[in-house]
């Protein structure tokens, strides 16, 4: 598997450690790796707002933005995250820059592996508990 990390930022991230945590949850969650592409973005609230109001239609900045392509093509899916909301999010839940971004990660990835949170609540809790599930496996367990 291909993931492709492009960081617009000046802020240094272990681009590494991102791909590991990549690659474990789609393996874990696909029981294999699929010879396929994923794309990552790392951007900043300006160029994340843009895309929101593009995309969503929604105003101002969010956390992360996924874009589910499907398993079968190329590229399974694009995921841009805003580190300056990342870097807010973390402050505003206790948790250090790398897990926020971590958790962003990984719920966006959950994403374009199909799962939702918005209009089933039962489809919500399951992707949250996937969510803390790869959490603690890959990031606090390390």
């Amino acid at each position: 598997m291909k993931i492709a990390i492009e960081n617009q930022t000046a802020k240094i991230i272990n681009l590494e450690k991102l791909e590991a945590l990549i690659k474990n949850v789609i393996v874990d969650e696909l029981g294999n790796e699929p010879n396929t592409e994923l794309d990552l973005l790392l951007t900043d609230d300006a160029e994340i707002a843009k895309l929101n109001a593009k995309y969503r239609k929604k105003e101002g900045p969010t956390d992360v933005l996924s874009f589910e392509y499907g398993l079968d093509e190329d590229v399974i899916g694009d995921m841009i995250i805003s580190l300056e909301t990342i870097e807010r999010q973390a402050k505003d839940y206790g948790n250090s820059f790398e897990e926020e971004l971590s958790l962003m990660i990984i719920h966006g990835l959950l994403h374009i592996l199909g799962y939702e949170h918005e209009n089933d609540e039962e489809e919500a809790k399951e992707m949250f508990q996937r969510q803390r599930k790869y959490f603690d496996k890959f990031v606090k367990e390390g």
